[in-house]
């Protein structure tokens, strides 16, 4: 493409044929404001005009039907002078030509930005736009007392309009704002409406038609400017909007945001969904790959984050989908059973060869083969590190063999999932106990350059009441054990479970396929305070499984040394006002359930006699191990992941523990850290949302479930996979909020902080006004004001101490500016400007 040079204020700049005058004007730095351009949009010209829209129930009629919209729809703020042209042009629209000469500053131009401003702020609330007090205001007490709705939004202070309104600076004639009582949506799903902040700027119906393909928003020409709605329906949803925020995104005003509460995915942030993984799995572009049919591609992007997708697919409590936005709609995605699906469909054939990096010659030692262990064994294991696992059990998997039941995992997933350690070459040294067979010191003085403790926490808490000792109670952890290694102890008559949380939960259902009739379940929570999670315990209470919130443990009664039931007291309160546990009872409410069985599920802890020995190793207020940011537990090279940190958690927090610690262990040795791979993911991004309407209202799809009655019998599966079928209607359910990501944010005015240099103040009036000066990190370190700007910053160029920028500000009543920009700053700040010592007699004013 040919080069083209043009100037602008007096500026040679170089562009290539077909660009605006403002596209060259981006690319030099040389800012020319606008509001209704944006870059990733066509021009507002080329916005056709509907005959109709829907602001909530209003339904508004506009003039030139079908029409596109034209110059009519330019905000005029874009203006610049061209050499030889007798009248300003649009930057947005005007081509650059060759040796074309520009100016961007002239006072005429000035004058048309400013009448152009004024004419979208006489229909826009901006009293706070021209407030002396504007920064720092808390919006909700006005000195001025400028009623509420003449006052601006929430966007004060970050509100792209208010800016540009800034640098052009509002003309003192503008026509105040008179309130219209236009539509407000404040609750609808997802996104707040505003129709009195509305600037008709027509961003929001070029993103929604050009951008993503969706037609929900139009325009119409009414009253000498344009008014945006829904093209159908009162209420975005009616309308069939897809909701991917895109709107939101590109509104230079408060008209258009995120519902206040609603899970947010900003341009600076992870989509809702992806921030809640906590291994930050890339879960918008799976599930659209997944949509697409590309599951290959699928299954390689979520390997970039955990080596054990299947394993997650199967058990990980998807705190993914409690963040996910299409939940305020009517329910989340079904994230957790797509990764299931896509890990079933690809997993079980051949799968692409693991990259390892070049052996390191340095060895890593893993305490435990847990989740945490494991993940960390693969990443050390690719990291080119030779790893060895010591494992007490005969097979790796610590919980997730011996606790999770065959009907959440079964044993065969778990082995094909863990073949790709034997892969890498990692060592399990089985039936080994760390403390008795081998110690920290063994595995330095046999090579190990780093240890890492990842125990996990296995032994299940004790709970000590009378006849606690008695045959028949067991804890729950060594009860779930034995019930998936061989399906004992054979349960009769009725049982019951002491504790509410998931270890509870799968202790009661594995008790009913025991043979217990009925099961009890006694907890101390409330059920919203439960901490298992809804779905598994109405799994159980679908088995028949009874639960009794609110109530204790009294004591446990017995006979001839077995139990025979528990005594309940009436639990009145679970946690203090800091939130701490601290059960209170009401001893005159007492229950008693009789029982040939009790289970008690009221919390694990580290089980490692060996540290009580140690001296170098810190433990928590729980029984946990300290460390430090890094993972260490205060020993050279020893460190330590997982719940035997954390406490008591869930597979995909362990395995997301396993890979910080990796990482850290990683760096240690000399590593260069982990990488995530590359996988092609381009498909993902398309921006056009394909998905229907229909789609827009289809309902959460479901797997198949094996029936009450039936699956209690056994530990068969209880949830099967997702047929393809299935899968690729649920996938595209998602409303693929990373695609906000994709969209450049709108260019804003320069910062109003100059350089305090030579060259940048002989630009300043030698007139009266205020001054602010600021350090390297703009914070404001002195305010002052002074009969000849230019003078005074001429003196501080002399001495300028920190200062490194400034900001000034015309006033001819500058001692009263001085004194409210101080106490503006006082208020925000909670101290003077440099921390109370700015000089230029700061204290006189106090």
């Amino acid at each position: 493409m040919a080069e083209l040079t043009i100037t602008i204020d007096g500026r040679s700049v170089a562009c290539a044929e077909g660009m605006t005058v403002l596209d060259a004007a981006d690319a030099a730095e040389i800012y020319i404001p606008r509001l209704c351009h944006h870059p990733d949009l066509p021009c507002a010209r080329e916005v056709v005009l509907a005959q109709s829209v829907h602001q909530g129930v209003q339904v508004m009629t506009g003039d030139h039907t079908g029409e596109k919209a034209g110059v009519r729809a330019h905000c005029n703020l874009c203006l610049v002078a061209v050499e030889g042209s007798s009248e300003p042009v649009n930057a947005c629209v005007t081509a650059a030509t060759m040796e074309m000469v520009i100016s961007t500053d002239t006072s005429e131009i000035t004058r048309r930005r400013k009448v152009a401003l004024a004419k979208i702020l006489a229909d826009h609330p901006h009293a706070c736009l021209t407030c002396a007090q504007k920064q720092g205001c808390s919006r909700v007490d006005c000195s001025s007392n400028v009623p509420v709705d003449e006052r601006c939004c929430k966007l004060l202070g970050n509100c792209e309009l208010e800016k540009v309104a800034d640098f052009i600076g509002i003309p003192g004639d503008t026509p105040k704002y008179v309130p219209a009582q236009r539509f407000l949506d404040k609750n609808g799903p997802l996104i707040e409406r505003d129709f009195n902040l509305c600037i008709g700027c027509l961003r929001c119906v070029r993103v929604c038609a050009d951008v993503r393909g969706a037609d929900v928003l139009g325009a119409v020409w009414k009253d000498n400017r344009a008014w945006v709605g829904t093209l159908s329906g009162d209420g975005l949803k009616e309308a069939e909007c897809r909701f991917c925020g895109a709107c939101v995104e590109v509104c230079p005003t408060g008209a258009l945001m995120d519902r206040e509460g609603a899970a947010t995915a900003r341009p600076d942030a992870a989509e809702p969904c992806a921030s809640a993984c906590p291994l930050g799995i890339d879960i918008p572009r799976y599930v659209r790959l997944i949509a697409l049919g590309q599951y290959q591609q699928a299954l390689e992007l979520i390997r970039m984050r955990t080596p054990f997708p299947t394993i997650l697919g199967y058990v990980c409590f998807h705190p993914c989908e409690e963040s996910c936005r299409r939940g305020e709609l009517d329910q989340p995605v079904s994230i957790c059973a797509l990764k299931r699906f896509v890990a079933e469909a690809e997993g079980s054939g051949d799968r692409l060869p693991v990259s390892r990096k070049p052996d390191s010659g340095k060895k890593v030692a893993i305490i435990g083969a847990g989740p945490a262990g494991l993940t960390a064994a693969y990443y050390l294991s690719a990291a080119g590190h030779q790893v060895a696992i010591i494992e007490e059990g005969d097979a790796p998997g610590g919980m997730l063999r011996y606790a999770i039941p065959d009907y959440r995992l079964p044993t065969d997933i778990l082995e094909r999932e863990l073949s790709v350690l034997h892969e890498l070459g990692v060592e399990f040294r089985l039936n080994c106990r760390f403390g008795c067979d081998t110690t920290v010191a063994d595995l330095m003085s046999n090579g190990a350059a780093a240890v890492l403790i990842a125990v996990g926490t296995s032994a299940s808490k004790a709970l000590v009441l009378d006849n606690s000792g008695a045959q028949g109670i067991y804890p729950g952890l060594e009860f779930l054990r034995s019930a998936k290694l061989s399906h004992e102890p054979k349960l009769t008559g009725r049982v019951v479970i002491i504790g509410g949380g998931n270890v509870a939960i799968d202790a009661a259902m594995s008790a009913v396929r025991l043979g217990g009739n009925p099961v009890h379940l006694v907890c101390l929570e409330s059920r919203p305070e439960m901490p298992a999670h809804e779905w598994e315990i109405k799994q159980a209470e679908e088995e028949g499984v009874v639960i009794h919130c609110s109530w204790g443990p009294k004591r446990f009664t017995a006979k001839d040394g077995w139990v025979t039931g528990v005594d309940l007291v009436r639990c009145i309160g679970v946690f203090d006002e800091r939130g701490r546990f601290s059960p209170q009872f009401d001893e005159r409410e007492i229950e008693h359930i009789d029982a040939e069985a009790v289970i008690v599920t009221i919390g694990q802890k580290v089980a490692a006699e060996w540290l009580a020995a140690s001296d170098k190793v810190k433990r928590g207020l729980s029984g946990t191990l300290a460390v430090n940011g890094e993972h260490s537990l205060g020993m050279e090279g020893v460190f330590a992941a997982g719940d035997a940190v954390k406490g008591p958690s869930s597979v995909v927090d362990a395995m997301a523990d396993g890979r910080r610690a990796a990482e850290k262990i990683d760096t240690y040795l000399g590593g260069s850290g982990l990488g995530d791979g590359v996988v092609d993911f381009d498909a993902a991004d398309e921006p056009r949302l394909d998905a229907s309407a229909e789609a827009m209202r289809r309902e959460r799809q479901t797997a198949a479930v094996a029936a009450p009655d039936t699956r209690k019998a056994t530990f068969d599966l209880i949830d099967q996979t997702y047929s393809e079928q299935t899968a690729r209607a649920e996938a595209d359910r998602c409303l693929r909020c990373h695609l906000r990501q994709m969209l450049h944010p709108a260019v804003l005015p320069p910062e109003l902080w100059r350089p305090l240099n030579a060259d940048e103040v002989a630009t300043v009036p030698p007139r009266e006004g205020v001054y602010q000066l600021l350090n390297a990190e703009k914070k404001v370190i002195g305010i002052s004001g002074t009969t000849d700007l230019r003078k005074s910053l001429s003196e501080k160029l002399e001495n300028p101490g920190e200062a490194v920028f400034f900001l000034f500000e015309e006033d001819p009543m500058y001692t009263k500016r001085e004194s409210e920009l101080i106490q503006l700053y006082l208020q925000a700040h909670g101290e003077l400007p440099g921390g109370g010592a700015g000089g230029d007699d700061l204290d006189d004013l106090f």
